[in-house]
């Protein structure tokens, strides 16, 4: 039980969490504050002056919410963070197949996200982390990869990492392989895997706290044998395998915040939740910089948006279900 040790006993046990986590005195003070703030200029300063040509453009030293993902990722280390920002800017670069049209209006990505992989719960865990769901067993083969899982994994993460609270607590990943098939599993791509460690662990600037696997049949299980030998040991740390039994994720992870289907008391996931904001927050240009992962893409035919349930709904019927952004800006 010890998730629910570092917290101060309430009664209502799904109060907000304040709108920032420098608020948050009991785990930032002020003076944590001016040594972060010093730590940022020495780290832009680093950026400067370095030679790297994987630093050759300087623009992120104006963009203070991007540099602080990887001092947080590093505990305000600038040497560490400098060194992981590098691995980030040329993962970026080595792997365009991947990041090529990152965004919300690829049709694969956006199948993935509907599918709920991943799904994003509206509430945090006992530490304030986010926690990120995957449900594997709806995973469709026959309409997109692996490789599309991953890339809707990197969108979700570069959007949620704007908030300055998740760079700091972290993320908690929840992976559900109940009623996943052996021919499923054969979509696993040995290439994609080991990319994803490689970048997951190596170069994104992300808190991984805990990774939770459930319902796993042994074929996934000797999966993990083969990719264990690939993860760092703090990763290795915090993989747990549950198997069936859920008691052991919800002294981990709170009932209270999740789904029936994962054993909790939450309210159930809305997959279209995730998808939906993700296509709303899309048009703020103002997020978009040549160094993120997020493809500066605005939509440019107002009558052409994906339906979940697999057709085209015109501007006026999204705008009327509430999910059309205003000042949709047209591409001439």
């Amino acid at each position: 039980m010890t998730e629910f040790y570092g917290i101060q006993m309430q009664k209502n046990l799904n109060c907000r969490l304040p709108k920032t986590i420098d608020s948050r005195q009991e785990i930032f003070g002020n003076s944590d504050a001016r040594e972060r703030h010093r730590k940022l200029d020495l780290f832009r300063d680093m950026i400067g002056a370095s030679v790297n040509l994987a630093l050759r453009d300087k623009s992120c030293c104006m963009d203070i919410n991007f540099l602080n993902r990887f001092l947080y990722a590093r505990k305000f280390d600038c040497e560490a963070a400098l060194d992981l920002l590098i691995k980030y800017l040329l993962f970026k670069e080595n792997n365009k197949h991947i990041l090529q049209k990152l965004s919300i209006f690829d049709e694969n990505i956006q199948t993935s996200l509907r599918d709920g992989n991943p799904s994003v719960l509206k509430q945090r865990d006992r530490k304030g982390r986010k926690v990120l769901t995957f449900a594997a067993a709806n995973w469709d083969t026959s309409k997109y990869s692996m490789e599309d899982v991953f890339r809707a994994l990197l969108l979700s993460l570069d959007k949620l990492l704007e908030n300055v609270e998740n760079q700091a607590l972290g993320f908690v990943v929840i992976v559900d392989w109940t009623n996943f098939t052996y021919k499923q599993s054969k979509c696993l791509s040995a290439k994609t895997l080991r990319t994803m460690i490689e970048c997951l662990q190596d170069c994104i600037p992300a808190k991984f706290k805990g990774i939770h696997f459930i319902g796993q049949p042994w074929y996934v299980d000797v999966l993990l044998k083969v990719i264990k030998p690939f993860l760092n040991e703090k990763i290795q740390r915090r993989l747990l395998v549950h198997g069936t039994n859920l008691t052991t994720l919800h002294t981990m992870v709170s009932k209270d915040i999740l789904p029936p289907d994962l054993g909790g008391e939450g309210p159930a996931i809305n997959t279209l939740d995730w998808y939906h904001y993700l296509l709303e927050s899309s048009q703020n240009c103002e997020l978009r910089k040549s160094y993120r992962l997020i493809e500066a893409t605005v939509y440019s035919r107002t009558t052409d948006w994906a339906n979940p349930a697999g057709g085209v709904i015109g501007a006026k019927e999204l705008e009327s279900n509430g999910t059309l952004v205003n000042n949709i800006k047209q591409i001439s």
